[in-house]
């Protein structure tokens, strides 16, 4: 396919590439030069991106191809195609690290994920040094939802679910507000994915989340001592997104699987070197356990790119991977 296939990986998950990053992926980071001088790529201090003539020519080459895919359209601020990059670059590492043999490998970079009631900062968690108090517990619209779908874990099961339009109205009946929050990269791991096809598909998983582990990868930017209460809001804005799969969405699916094995959702903070690894690891140890006690079962690790960079034959899971190179944070076990 030579230069097309290069083309081909500007698509609309993954707007901005460099020459690391397509090297990485297995392909010539000489055809970006290529692409560029025929007027298919720009190129913005050292990123590539489309053109519309590059827009174009990506849809001629899919249709040819018989490609279904959307040409990307990359961010206009300089940070933010840094951050696409960086997501973009994530996923090429950690595709390229295991296999996921009898699987599906499904990632979703930079994906806003809705959560209910829209609380932030100090009305998600309250941290004082090393005092740690997860506050939306208390919150009264987080009550009245677990009050009103109080039907969790298996007996939720022998239960109609509520459907998406039912939840809605009464979201809105009640004025439970709204929020989102962005994850850098969203893997989901479909393991014996052959086994699950046979099971329907449950009316309220429209992201595919029953069957599947689920992790949420995030950039842990430092100076880490001063952005540690973003990095512990965020795990609480993962605990509320998960409240409301195990109480709203999905309830009696959401940690158990159809073959009543567990479904795991596991946080991952992505440092640039192994050193900032450990220093955010020393960040984290004070709180231990609280940090997931009341969201569990749930995880918490951090790795770093140098160690996943340091990769050079493939781990059979993810698992394997994360056994040689990650740090553990908070677990359930």
């Amino acid at each position: 396919m030579g230069d097309e296939a290069i083309l081909l990986l500007f698509d609309e998950e993954h707007p901005c590439w460099d020459e690391e990053t397509v090297r990485l992926a297995g392909e010539d980071s000489e055809g970006l030069k290529r692409l560029e001088r025929s007027g298919l790529l720009e190129k913005r201090e050292n990123i590539y991106i489309l053109t519309e003539m590059g827009r174009k020519a990506y849809i001629d080459v899919c249709k040819g191809q018989f490609v279904e895919a959307n040409p990307g359209m990359a961010p206009e601020k300089p940070s933010d195609q840094r951050r696409s990059l960086w997501r973009t670059r994530l996923q090429v590492l950690l595709d390229k690290s295991f296999i996921a043999r009898w699987g599906l490998k499904e990632f979703h970079p930079g994906i806003a994920l809705e959560y209910v009631p829209g609380l932030k900062g100090e009305e998600i968690v309250s941290l004082k040094g090393c005092d740690l108090k997860w506050t939306y517990l208390s919150n009264p619209e987080v009550q009245r939802i677990k009050t009103h779908f109080s039907v969790t874990g298996l007996k939720a099961r022998e239960l109609k679910p509520h459907s998406l339009d039912e939840i809605r109205m009464w979201l809105e009946e009640n004025n439970i507000s709204r929020e989102c929050f962005t994850v850098d990269l969203l893997f989901l791991s479909r393991y014996d994915f052959a086994y699950y096809v046979q099971f329907p598909k449950h009316p309220n998983d429209r992201l595919g989340l029953v069957n599947a582990d689920r992790f949420f990868f995030f950039k842990a930017c430092p100076p880490f001592k001063d952005n540690l209460r973003n990095f512990v809001e965020t795990i609480g804005q993962v605990h509320l997104y998960l409240m409301n799969q195990r109480h709203m969405y999905l309830p009696g699916y959401f940690d158990l699987d159809l073959a009543d094995q567990d479904s795991l959702s596991w946080i991952t903070w992505i440092t640039e070197t192994e050193e900032e690894a450990l220093s955010l690891a020393g960040c984290f140890k004070p709180f231990g356990q609280s940090l997931i006690e009341p969201a569990k079962p749930m995880d918490i690790w951090i790795i770093s790119t140098e160690k996943l960079k340091e990769i050079r034959e493939k781990q059979e899971t993810l698992f394997d991977l994360f056994s040689i190179i990650a740090h553990p944070v908070a677990r359930t076990v």
